[in-house]
C-alpha cells in the first residue's frame, strides 16, 4: 500500500475525502488540538493541522485522471522525480499521524533550563526539533524533514506542566503511575 498527498481548495478537504472514499480510497485530512485565546485566559478547539492537504492510501497506482476531476482538488503533490508516493519523511510523518488517527493532541511540556522537554502528547519521541516556541500562544514549531521532503515544518500545541524540571524526576515518575 501506498500514501499519498492531494492539494486542495482550503475548506473543501472534507468533499475531497468523502469523493476518495467514494472511490475506494482510505482518506484523512488532519487536525491539531489548538489552544486558542479567549477573554478568560485559553480554550480548545480543532482546526485543520495542515490546512488543504488531505492523504490517501491505495493499493495500486491511483485513477489520477478521475481525482484531478475532483471539484476541490488543485494540485496532486509529486516529488521532482516525478513520483507521487509519499516517502522518507514524508512518509514516516503521515505514518506518524495515522498513530493519532490524524488528530494531533496538546503536547505536554517542561522548562529544563532554557529549553523544553515534552513529557506528554503526540510530540514525545517523535524524531523532529524544535525550531520556535510561542510562550503567549502556546505552541511550538517542529521541523519534520528536510531535503525533498514536502512537509517541513509544523506548529503544535502545548501546555507547561513545570519549570526548571529536573526531567529524569518527571521521566520516572510518569513511568511509576
Amino acid at each position: 500500500m501506498e500514501s499519498y498527498c492531494l492539494f486542495c481548495k482550503s475548506g473543501q478537504e472534507g468533499l475531497t475525502i468523502d469523493l476518495l472514499k467514494h472511490s475506494g480510497y482510505a482518506a484523512f485530512s488532519p487536525f491539531a488540538v489548538r489552544n486558542k485565546p479567549d477573554a478568560g485566559g485559553f480554550h480548545r478547539s480543532k482546526a485543520r493541522l495542515l490546512p488543504g492537504y488531505v492523504f490517501f492510501d491505495a493499493e495500486s497506482e491511483p485513477e489520477w485522471e478521475t481525482i484531478r476531476q475532483y471539484s476541490g482538488v488543485l494540485k496532486i503533490l509529486r516529488y521532482e522525480d516525478g513520483n507521487c508516493a509519499l516517502r522518507g519523511d514524508d512518509l514516516a510523518f503521515v505514518k506518524w499521524l495515522k498513530r493519532y488517527e490524524g488528530v494531533i493532541d496538546v503536547s505536554r511540556v517542561v522548562k529544563v533550563g532554557t529549553k523544553i522537554a515534552f513529557v506528554d502528547g503526540p510530540l514525545v519521541g517523535m524524531e523532529a526539533r524544535v525550531l520556535k516556541v510561542n510562550k503567549s500562544r502556546k505552541t511550538v514549531q517542529v521541523a519534520l524533514g528536510e531535503g525533498d521532503a514536502m512537509f517541513r515544518n509544523m506548529w503544535c500545541s502545548i501546555e507547561y506542566i513545570g519549570d526548571n524540571a529536573d526531567i529524569d524526576m518527571l521521566h520516572q515518575s510518569s513511568e511509576q503511575a
